[in-house]
């Protein structure tokens, strides 16, 4: 299967008019979403198979690109309650 996925790595290396189209957000406004969720990682349990960059990635194609879970949770390699699991965290930070 094709990854469709922008890992956080390459995704760097787009301009802020790149990242805003593919994100429709500013890469202040991930930023600031990085920093609120690293707040909020349990400092037990399993680690996470994502990134907190590559969760919020993931979050925002399901928003911004109006993909469902079934097709953002092949994209990124999770289950699809995982990727349900990984919007339902972000939303709520």
């Amino acid at each position: 299967m094709h990854n469709l996925r922008m890992k956080y790595i390459d995704s760097k290396k787009l301009s802020e008019t790149q990242f805003k189209r593919y994100t429709g957000i500013s890469w202040s406004t991930f930023d600031l979403m990085v920093e609120q969720l690293k707040m909020h990682v349990p400092a037990k349990g399993r680690p996470t198979k994502l990134s907190i960059e590559d969760q919020i990635l993931l979050c925002l194609s399901y928003w911004h690109e109006y993909r469902n879970s079934f097709h953002v949770a092949t994209s990124y390699g999770v289950s699809e309650p995982a990727a349900s699991r990984i919007v339902r965290h972000v939303e709520n930070f």
